[in-house]
C-alpha cells in the first residue's frame, strides 16, 4: 500500500482521449509531479499482486476519502492527494481504467430476480446482469438502492390499532367482563355470547391490518421506482445509458445540468461543474468542483457543466441514501382530501358516540327498570328456565348492553374515510403507470380532477418528438429531402449538397452536440440519448454519407469551450482546436437568434461573403414560410479565431458565418387532436407554451385544436404588458410561443391568481419553478431532466398529452380499493388504477347512509323493545360491509364513458353534494320504516312460532324477528351500494354494472356470507332459520329498496323541472318589463343628448378609444 506523503499534489487535464462514442470526451487526470507518478505506479504493481477480485479500498476507507461532514475540510483534500494518490489513485485501487472505465461486457439480455416468497424489503428490481466485475462490486460494496423500511407484520399491525383506537380496547374490555360474568353463572357455555363478540373484533381487525399491510408493500414498490433513474456511464471504453440501481463502486458517471448526481464521488474530469448543494447542505449558492474540491454527493443537482465522477458510495452508503433511509422512517402526511375526511369522520363519530351513550342509558333504565319489577330475563345458556334473582345474570344483561352501546360507536365512527383516500391513492398510482403517469405526490391525483386549465408543452408532448431534418437552406437554393423518420434512405446524398457546406454542416451537427446513439437488439432504428433535435442532425449526416463517431474521433474540443443550450439562450456552441493557435467555434440554435448573430454567409464554392440586406431577408422569408408549413427550423453557423475561448469569455457568439438553414418535421400524435377535443368538452382551457417559433407553434396548434378563435403571442411581448393587460390576454391567451420559463411561471402565477386549477408540463432545469407553481405539474419521462422530474407530481413516461387527459379522467372518477381483498381474489398484479374525488363520495354516501340507518334503527329498537334489533356481531358484520367491503365495491367502478363530458369539479366544491344528501334521505326514510315495521309487527301478520320466543318482560323479540330484520337490512345495503354507483340522480341504477366482474364478485361474497351466517352460524350470528316465505319477504323488500328510489327520483325530477319551467316564465316576464322600461329610459337619454356633445366629451371619448386600442388585438 502508499505510504502517507504530505506533499499536496496538483492536478490539470491531459488532451482529450478518443471514445468510440464520446459527445465531449472526458479524460483522466494527470500529475505533473514525478514523486506522485512514482505513487501511481506502486499502485499499480501492488494492484498486480493481489487477485482479481480484491480491491485496494474497503467500503470504510471509501468513507473516509467522501465525507460529508468534512467536505469543506482542506485535511479531506490533502488525506485524498497524499493517502490516496487522488481520483486517479482511487481509480487505480478500484480497478477502474480512466480511459474506458469498467470493463463489464452485459449479457445480452435481462434477467430477474427468482419468484419465490419473500418480504418486501428483499424485493429487487429487474437488473441487466453483467459479468463478475459489477456483481463483484455489488457484493462487496453494495447496490445503488436504497432499502425501503422493514416491514410490520399483520400481528404487529392489529396490535397497534388496538392500541391505538380507545374505543376498540373498551369493546374488547367489555367483551372479557361478558365472558367472565357468563363463565361465573354457567362454566360450560356462559362464555359464549362475549366469546363471539372477541372473534368479530379480531376479525375486523385482521381484515382492517391485512388491508394496511397490503397498502405498505404497495408504497414501497413505489418508493422502489421512484429511485430508478437514467444515467450515462463510461463502460468498456463507450458511453451508455443505464440504470441508476446498476451503478457500482468505481463507474464513471457523466453528469451534465439538470442531472441529480445518483451516487457519492469524486471529480474526475470535466468543464466548469457547478454543483447545487441545497438538498444537503441548505446553502443555495452553487459548488464548483474541480481537482481543489472534488467531493459529489447524491442527491445534489448540476446546474451547470459536465463532468465524469467516480463512484466512491452507492446506495445507503451514500450521503443522499442515508437522508432517504431517515426520510423512509418518517410518516407520510396526509393529503387535503384525506384531512377533509378525517374531520367528517370525526363529526359522524360524535354523533355515533351520542348514539351509543343515548342507546346505552336506554338500554340501562329498562333494565333497571326490569331488576325493580322482578322481570324475567331471557333464558340462559344453562338451561331454559329464567333467572330474574340472580345477580350476575342481571350484571352480564347489563354489560351486554353496554358492549351492544360501544359497538354503536364502532360503527358510526367512519374510519374507513381517511382510509379509503389512502388505499385509492396507492393502488391508483400502479393503474396510472399503465397509463405512462408516474405519480409522485399523492395529492397530485386528487387536484387533476379539479384541473380547469392546462398549460402544455408542444415537442414531444403534442408532437412525436421523432425529428427529421426535411429541407436545408445553404448557398442560394434550397434541398428537398426524401424520407422521413429515422430511415438510412439517402434523403440528402453528398452529390446534392456542395462539398464545403456538407464538411461545414455535419461538424456542427456532430462537434457541437451531447447526443450519442445505441441500438437496441430487437430493432435497427437506433435511440438517441439526449436532445431529439441533435438526434435528427446525427441522422441527416449519416444521409449524407457521414459518421458522427468518426468526425469526432478526429476534432479535439478546447477545454472549457462547451456553452451549453438552455431555454433562456437557445442556441449551443462549441470551441473546436484546429491547431495550437486556431481554433473555430460552432454554434447552432434557434434560426432567428442565431441568424441574428451572422454577418456573413458561406458561398457554394466554400467561401465566406458578407450577408447582403436582399439575402438575410430571403433567409428571413425563408424561415417564415417553412414555420407556417409547422417545420421546426435552425440555423448552423461557424466563425474561426485565433482566440482560445471559454466559458467565462464575453461576447463568443459574434459575427459568425451562416451555414445553413435546417427545416425540421416533428409529427403532430394522430390521438391529440381527439384528446383535445375531449379536454375541452370537459370545460378545460388548452394553452400552448413552447419554445418554437410563433408560425411553427400556431400551425401545430390549430392542427391539434388548441389554436380556435383565440390569441396567440410570443413570450417577449407577453412579458412587456402592464399587470392588468395580461390578466386580460391570459384567459384567452392559447399559443405562447418564443416563451422562455420564466414567462410560463408568470403565466401560471397569474391563472392562479384568477381562480383557475392550473396543471402545467415541463421537462427542462429552468421549468422546475413553472412546475412547483402549478396545482400540478407534468415532467417528461423521457427527455425531462432530473431536476424537472424532482419538481413535479407526475412524471408523463412517455411525454405524451393523451397520458395527461387519461389523469385527470382518471382524477374525476376517484375510486377507492381494498389490496387485501385483491390478495384474496388474485387480483393485486392486476394494478388497477383508481383516482379519488367521485369515488370518495361514492363510498362517502354509501357510508354515511348505512351508519344513519344502523344507528337510527338500533337506538329506536332498542327503546322500543328493550333489546338491540342488531346484537354487537351483527353490527360488527355491519360494519365490515362498510368499511371494507362497499370501499372495495364501489372502488372497481371505472369512470363514466361522459366524465369528460362535464365541467371540472370547483375546487370549494363540498364533497357531500345536494344530490347525494337526497339519495342518502331517500334510503333513510325507506330503510328505516320497513325496518321498523318488521320490527314491531313481524309478529302481528306472520305469526311466530313458540320455539321463536325469547320472553323478555313486558314486550319480547323473536328470533325470527330479529333474523329477518338483520337479513333485511344487509340485503337493502347491497342494493343501496348498486344505486351508490351514481352520484347526480340517474336512473339507470345499472348502467355499466355487468362489465365490472369485481363488482359482481363483492355482492356476491355479501349475499353468500349473509346466508351462511342465517343457515350455519346461527349460534355465532344468533340468527333462527327462515322459510321460503320469509325469505320472499326479505328478497322483495331488498328489490323494493330499487323501485322506492326509482319513482322518488322520478317524481323529484318532475317537480324540480315544473318548478323551473314557472320560474323562468315569470323571469322572463320580468325581463320583458325591464326591458321595455330600459329601453324608454334610452330613448328619453339619446333625444336629450342629440346634438349636445362638448368638445371635452369628444376628447375624453377619443383618449378612452386609444387606451384600449392596444388591447383591441386582444379582444
Amino acid at each position: 500500500m502508499v505510504n502517507n506523503e504530505t506533499q499536496k499534489l496538483e492536478y490539470t487535464s491531459l488532451p482529450p482521449i478518443p471514445l468510440k462514442t464520446a459527445v465531449h470526451a472526458h479524460h483522466e487526470p494527470t500529475i505533473h509531479n514525478e514523486k506522485v507518478k512514482l505513487i501511481h505506479s506502486k499502485l499499480r504493481e501492488e494492484m498486480d499482486l493481489l487477485s482479481s477480485d480484491e480491491f485496494g479500498l474497503t467500503t470504510e476507507e471509501l468513507d473516509e476519502i467522501c465525507s460529508f461532514d468534512n467536505r469543506n475540510s482542506e485535511s479531506l483534500v490533502e488525506n485524498l492527494n497524499t493517502k490516496f494518490g487522488g481520483p486517479l489513485g482511487v481509480a487505480i485501487k478500484l480497478r477502474t481504467d480512466p480511459s474506458i472505465g469498467l470493463k463489464t461486457y452485459d449479457v445480452p439480455h435481462n434477467v430477474k430476480q427468482k419468484k419465490g416468497k419473500v418480504s418486501p424489503e428483499q424485493e429487487t428490481p429487474t437488473v441487466k446482469k453483467v459479468v463478475q466485475d459489477a456483481e463483484l462490486r455489488q457484493k462487496m460494496f453494495g447496490s445503488n438502492i436504497i432499502p425501503p423500511p422493514p416491514s410490520q407484520s399483520i400481528f404487529s399491525m392489529i396490535i397497534g390499532q388496538i392500541k391505538e383506537d380507545p374505543i376498540l380496547k373498551i369493546l374488547i374490555v367489555g367483551a372479557i367482563i361478558v365472558i367472565s360474568l357468563g363463565s361465573a353463572i354457567c362454566p360450560s357455555s356462559g362464555w359464549v355470547d362475549g366469546f363471539t363478540i372477541l372473534i368479530a373484533v379480531i376479525l375486523v381487525l385482521g381484515v382492517t391490518s391485512g388491508n394496511d399491510w397490503s397498502k405498505e408493500k404497495k408504497f414501497k414498490k413505489l418508493l422502489l421506482l421512484q429511485s430508478d433513474k437514467k444515467v450515462k456511464v463510461l463502460r468498456n471504453g463507450v458511453k451508455d445509458q443505464i440504470s441508476s440501481w446498476d451503478l457500482v463502486i468505481g463507474d464513471l458517471v457523466e453528469v451534465s445540468p439538470g442531472d441529480e448526481i445518483p451516487v457519492d464521488g469524486l471529480f474526475f474530469s470535466g468543464t466548469r461543474l457547478m454543483i447545487d448543494e441545497s438538498p444537503l447542505t441548505g446553502e443555495t449558492l452553487p459548488v464548483k468542483k474541480n481537482e481543489k474540491n472534488p467531493f459529489v454527493f447524491s442527491g445534489c443537482q448540476v446546474n451547470e457543466g459536465s463532468a465524469l465522477i467516480l463512484t466512491t458510495a452507492v446506495g445507503a452508503h451514500s450521503s443522499g441514501g442515508k437522508i432517504q433511509l431517515l426520510l423512509n422512517e418518517a410518516q407520510s402526511q396526509e393529503t387535503v382530501l384525506q384531512v377533509k375526511l378525517g374531520v367528517v369522520a370525526v363529526q359522524i363519530g360524535k354523533i355515533g358516540v351520542a348514539a351509543g351513550i343515548l342507546t346505552f342509558f336506554g338500554l340501562a333504565i329498562r333494565w333497571a327498570i326490569d331488576w325493580a319489577h322482578d322481570v324475567p330475563l331471557p333464558p340462559s345458556h344453562c338451561s331454559g328456565s329464567s333467572s330474574a334473582n340472580d345477580t350476575l345474570s342481571r350484571l352480564q344483561e347489563l354489560a351486554t348492553h353496554f358492549v351492544v352501546g360501544v359497538t354503536i360507536v364502532v360503527v358510526a365512527v367512519p374510519e374507513g374515510l381517511p382510509l379509503a383516500v389512502t388505499i385509492s391513492l396507492a393502488f391508483s398510482m400502479f393503474k396510472m403507470m399503465k397509463d405512462k403517469c408516474f405519480v409522485r405526490q399523492l395529492d397530485a391525483s386528487e387536484t387533476m380532477g379539479q384541473a380547469t386549465c392546462i398549460c402544455t408543452d408542444k415537442t414531444g408532448t403534442l408532437t412525436e418528438n421523432r425529428m427529421t431534418a426535411v429541407k436545408i437552406f445553404a448557398g442560394e437554393k434550397e434541398y428537398f429531402g426524401a424520407g422521413s423518420g429515422h430511415e438510412n434512405a439517402a434523403a440528402f446524398t453528398p452529390t446534392t449538397l456542395p462539398e464545403s457546406i456538407k464538411v461545414l454542416l455535419t461538424e456542427c451537427a456532430c462537434l457541437n452536440s451531447s447526443c450519442f446513439v445505441k441500438y437496441k437488439e430487437d430493432s435497427p432504428l437506433p435511440i438517441f440519448v439526449g436532445s431529439a433535435t441533435e438526434g435528427a442532425l446525427l441522422v441527416l449526416s449519416e444521409k449524407l454519407g457521414v459518421n458522427y463517431n468518426q468526425v469526432r474521433e478526429t476534432h479535439t474540443t478546447s477545454e472549457n469551450g462547451i456553452w451549453d443550450f438552455n431555454s433562456e439562450r437557445k442556441r449551443m456552441s462549441t470551441l473546436i482546436e484546429k491547431s495550437e493557435t486556431t481554433f473555430r467555434l460552432y454554434t447552432k440554435g434557434a434560426s432567428e437568434i442565431v441568424f441574428s448573430l451572422c454577418e456573413s454567409k458561406i458561398n457554394e464554392d466554400g467561401q465566406p461573403t458578407i450577408l447582403t440586406a436582399d439575402e438575410k431577408t430571403k433567409v428571413q422569408n425563408k424561415i417564415k414560410d417553412w414555420a407556417s408549413e409547422g417545420l421546426r427550423t435552425f440555423v448552423l453557423a461557424y466563425k474561426d479565431t485565433t482566440e482560445r475561448y471559454t466559458v467565462d469569455s464575453k461576447e463568443v457568439e459574434t459575427s459568425l458565418t451562416f451555414v445553413s438553414l435546417v427545416g425540421i418535421k416533428d409529427p403532430l400524435r394522430k390521438e391529440v387532436p381527439g384528446a383535445v377535443l375531449q379536454c375541452q368538452k370537459a370545460g378545460l382551457k388548452i394553452k400552448m407554451v413552447t419554445g418554437d417559433n410563433i408560425l411553427t407553434a400556431s400551425k401545430i396548434a390549430r392542427e391539434c385544436g388548441i389554436l380556435t378563435n383565440g390569441i396567440a403571442m410570443e413570450g417577449p411581448d407577453f412579458r412587456a404588458l402592464s399587470e392588468s393587460e395580461k390578466r386580460k390576454v391570459a384567459l384567452k391567451l392559447q399559443v405562447l410561443a418564443r416563451s422562455s420559463p420564466s414567462d410560463k411561471f408568470i403565466l401560471v402565477s397569474l391563472l392562479k391568481s384568477m381562480g383557475e386549477v392550473v396543471a402545467v408540463t415541463g421537462d427542462g432545469t429552468n421549468d422546475a419553478p413553472a412546475l412547483k407553481e402549478a396545482d400540478v405539474g407534468f415532467s417528461m419521462g423521457i427527455c425531462g431532466t432530473q431536476i424537472a422530474m424532482n419538481a413535479s407530481d407526475i412524471v408523463l413516461m412517455d411525454d405524451n398529452f393523451v397520458s395527461l387527459v387519461q389523469s385527470i379522467r382518471w382524477g374525476r372518477n376517484g375510486m377507492t380499493i381494498n389490496t387485501l381483498i385483491f390478495l384474496l381474489i388474485i387480483l393485486i398484479k392486476k394494478n388497477f388504477f383508481a383516482t379519488v374525488l367521485n369515488s370518495v363520495r361514492k363510498f362517502l354516501q354509501f357510508q354515511l347512509g348505512v351508519n344513519l340507518i344502523a344507528i337510527i334503527l338500533t337506538f329506536i329498537g332498542a327503546i322500543t323493545s328493550g333489546v338491540s334489533p342488531l346484537n354487537t356481531v351483527q353490527l360488527l358484520w355491519v360494519n365490515l360491509i362498510m368499511d371494507t367491503l362497499g370501499a372495495l365495491a364501489l372502488a372497481s367502478d371505472e369512470p363514466e364513458d361522459d366524465i369528460l363530458e362535464t365541467p371540472p369539479h370547483p375546487r370549494d366544491a363540498p364533497l357531500i353534494s345536494q344530490k347525494m344528501k337526497e339519495y342518502m334521505l331517500i334510503q333513510i326514510i325507506y330503510q328505516v320504516t320497513v325496518l321498523l315495521v318488521i320490527l314491531l309487527q313481524l309478529d302481528n301478520f306472520m305469526v311466530p312460532t313458540p320455539e321463536h320466543i325469547l320472553e323478555s318482560g313486558h314486550s319480547y323479540v323473536t328470533k325470527r324477528t330479529s333474523t329477518v330484520v338483520f337479513c333485511v337490512f344487509i340485503f337493502c345495503q347491497c342494493s343501496n351500494l348498486v344505486m351508490s354507483r351514481k352520484l347526480n340522480g340517474e336512473l339507470n341504477f345499472l348502467g355499466g354494472f355487468t362489465r365490472n366482474k369485481l363488482f359482481l364478485f363483492i355482492l356476491s361474497v355479501i349475499i353468500t356470507v349473509q346466508l351462511l351466517a342465517v343457515v350455519l352460524a346461527q349460534d355465532f350470528m344468533s340468527t333462527t332459520s327462515l322459510n321460503w316465505e320469509e325469505w320472499l319477504l326479505v328478497a322483495l323488500l331488498a328489490v323494493g329498496n330499487f323501485v322506492f328510489t326509482f319513482f322518488v327520483k322520478v317524481f323529484a325530477k318532475n317537480w324540480n323541472y315544473e318548478r323551473k319551467r314557472n320560474l323562468n316564465g315569470a323571469l322572463s316576464k320580468s325581463n320583458l318589463s325591464l326591458y321595455q322600461q330600459n329601453s324608454n329610459e334610452m330613448k328619453k337619454v339619446k333625444s336629450f343628448n342629440s346634438g349636445k356633445k362638448s368638445s371635452e366629451d369628444i376628447a375624453t371619448s377619443k383618449s378612452s378609444m386609444l387606451q384600449s386600442s392596444s388591447l383591441d388585438q386582444y379582444e
